[in-house]
């Protein structure tokens, strides 16, 4: 009896070896996959260009994906600070969203994307992109500016880093259009 028992144990402990076989590749494919996102919480980055400091970027979480295209993500919103080359600041920009890609320094941002500059003036908008080499912003979709004196509508923007000349690509909505003959 002690010789059926050995044996059946050893029988099923090879069974058991046999059936618990592991793929090699599906497992260095799931650590690589888990492995491919850096995580970092409460970032303060600063963003330079010839030796001066341009901006300053802060966020809550920021998740860096490292496949191709490599990408940084900040999907609990990020705010921007730009300054002028006496470190004053021009603009401030904040969204819930951002995606960075580092293959070309540029930056998608959106969901209540709010950029306001030195003047007070404000653009509001739901999609903006950011190319970091040309230090321009742009978006083909709905925006609207806030001034001192009025609000401005339209679709599609075209604005330089600090938000100090922009342009609204298809305004619409009433404006008032001042006469240039007049000295008032």
């Amino acid at each position: 009896m002690k010789k059926i028992i050995t044996r059946l144990a050893f029988a099923l402990s090879l069974l058991a070896f046999v059936s618990c076989e592991n793929d090699m590749e599906a497992i260095l494919k799931m650590d690589k996959q888990t492995a491919a996102v850096e995580e970092g919480k409460d970032i303060e980055s600063i963003y330079s260009q010839l030796g001066k400091v341009k901006a300053k970027l802060t966020a809550p979480v920021m998740l860096r994906h490292m496949q191709s295209p490599v990408y940084v993500e900040f999907n609990k919103g990020l705010k921007a600070l730009f300054y002028n080359d006496t470190l004053g600041v021009e603009s401030t920009l904040t969204a819930r969203y951002g995606k960075y890609f580092e293959n070309n320094d540029n930056v998608y941002l959106r969901d209540h994307v709010v950029v306001i500059n030195k003047k007070g003036q404000r653009l509001d908008c739901e999609e903006l992109n950011w190319d970091s080499k040309k230090a321009i912003f742009y978006s083909n979709k709905e925006v609207r500016i806030s001034t001192l004196t009025d609000t401005l509508y339209g679709t599609g923007l075209e604005s330089n880093q600090d938000f100090s000349d922009y342009t609204i690509l298809h305004p619409s909505g009433p404006f008032v259009i001042k006469d240039s003959t007049s000295n008032q």
